[in-house]
């Protein structure tokens, strides 16, 4: 029951062919199978070299006991009574005075080989085979000689098979773990996979339910391990990013829809008159007139709207072209200047002869233009306004100033955002979207737009072009 339970609650993250989950199980499940294997394979080894050895010690043990007997007299000692140890002693020619029955029939005697000058030295075998197929460990070496006896060889053999049954034993029980193990860590490396997954699977279902109506949600980040806990604030930072551009789309919409409505009621109550009695052609060409007025009003505002559009989407780079920077300021002057006349109000300019800039020469004319008319706009009969452009580490500063209404403090900070006006109460062809396309035009650029203004002292648009003039 409790391994249905653990199958059946691990098997659903591994139903699709490559998932995460299925490859932390596999690779957990190797990891720690590797592990028991090299752990069962080391004790395997440490059990033969420990049997081989405890072996050697015995043998080395009844040599020595041999020896001495040999040592005191004795020409042919007492042989062993035991099974598995077998015993023979062969004079210096290599002929066997005494053996332990049967042993030639398990080991033949070795060959004869000459008494050693210095010291005696064991020769141990391991896995002699005797003649019958049994393991046998054997070791030979010379017994000293005395004034009574010559020097004589010894051979003594120990039959292995108990040690070897006790080998093979552990060898089928260690597979039999090493099978069940394999099974094992399949089994608990799917369960840890599938814990280990889990905060990324809540990060995944809180994904999930977030859409165009639940933008407000976030991904909890209480209780997440530290290495998804950058994850969920990096989500949480993109939705804070998309809710506000969200936001900002629906306000923007609101807005043209606000700002459009204004024109075309105009247009639709003015051919609505129009048409509601007869007229003469006076009349209907001053309605004419009107209209034109007030589509050229649509007219102006879709391009604003165009424009900053396509700057948001802009991918491609400015066509920067160098510019006389003197040259374009007593270009717009000209083409301003009557407007300014008309209102009364002084239009000035000033800047280096020899400044030049690497700008986009439409979008810089653009944004001059709409900064002097809203001037225009704002400044009283009898004001000024200045243009002034300079040279600032590398950088082109532009400014106009006017001696204007001003603007309250309250307003400086957004008055560059779409579609706000300082006064609601009026309206005109830029609905708002003056400053805005300003600050676009230099933003692409790479630059800034900054407003400092005084209640009834003016206002000074500064913009900066960094890196447009050579240093």
């Amino acid at each position: 029951m409790w391994l249905k339970i653990v199958v059946e609650g691990v098997r659903s993250p591994f139903r699709r062919r490559g998932s995460l989950a299925l490859r932390l199980a596999a690779w957990y499940a190797l990891s720690a199978f590797a592990l028991i294997f090299v752990s069962t394979a080391v004790l395997y080894q440490v059990l033969e070299a420990n049997e081989a050895r405890e072996d050697a010690d015995f043998l080395a043990q009844n040599l020595d006991n041999v020896s001495l007997l040999l040592a005191g007299g004795d020409p042919s000692p007492a042989l062993p009574a035991n099974r598995q140890l077998y015993l023979r002693v062969m004079d210096a020619e290599g002929r066997t005075i005494v053996e332990t029955p049967g042993m030639s029939r398990e080991l033949p005697p070795p060959a004869p080989e000459a008494e050693p000058k210095g010291a005696p030295v064991a020769k141990v075998k391991t896995d002699v085979v005797s003649k019958t197929g049994r393991s046998f460990q054997t070791i030979t070496a010379w017994s000293p000689a005395s004034a009574d006896h010559p020097a004589r060889r010894v051979q003594i053999a120990l039959d292995r098979a108990g040690e070897e049954r006790l080998v093979a034993t552990y060898r089928r029980r260690a597979w039999l773990i090493l099978a069940a193990s394999l099974v094992g860590c399949a089994l608990l490396g799917a369960l840890v996979a599938r814990l280990g997954l889990r905060p990324i699977r809540r990060i995944g279902a809180a994904a999930g339910r977030i859409g165009q109506t639940t933008l407000h949600e976030r991904i909890a980040t209480d209780g997440l391990p530290s290495d998804l806990l950058g994850l969920a604030d990096s989500f949480n930072t993109m939705l804070d990013r998309l809710q506000e551009a969200f936001s900002r789309t629906s306000r923007f919409s609101d807005n043209v829809a606000h700002e459009l409505r204004t024109p075309i009621g105009n247009l639709r109550g003015e051919i609505e008159v129009a048409l509601s009695k007869p007229r003469t052609g006076e009349d209907y060409r001053e309605t004419l007139g009107s209209c034109l007025e007030e589509c050229g009003r649509i007219s102006r505002m879709v391009e604003r709207l165009l424009f900053l559009a396509r700057t948001d989407a802009a991918v491609e780079p400015l066509a920067r072209e160098t510019v006389e920077v003197r040259r374009e300021l007593a270009a717009v002057h000209e083409f301003y200047d009557a407007a300014a006349a008309d209102a009364g109000v002084a239009l000035e300019f000033d800047a280096p002869a020899d400044l030049t800039a690497q700008l986009d020469r439409v979008l810089f004319q653009q944004a001059l233009g709409n900064l002097i008319a809203n001037a225009i706009a704002h400044t009283p009969a009898g004001g000024s306004i200045w243009i002034r452009a300079l040279k600032m580490d590398g950088a082109l500063g532009v400014s106009v100033e006017d001696t204007g209404v001003g603007v309250s403090p309250e307003h400086i900070a957004r008055v560059f955002e779409r579609f706000y006006r300082v006064d609601p109460s009026r309206s005109g062809a830029n609905a708002g979207l003056g400053l805005a396309v300003v600050k676009a035009i230099v933003e692409r650029h790479g630059g800034r737009a900054e407003l400092r203004s005084r209640p009834g002292s003016g206002t000074t648009v500064d913009l900066v072009f960094p890196g447009a003039v050579a240093s």
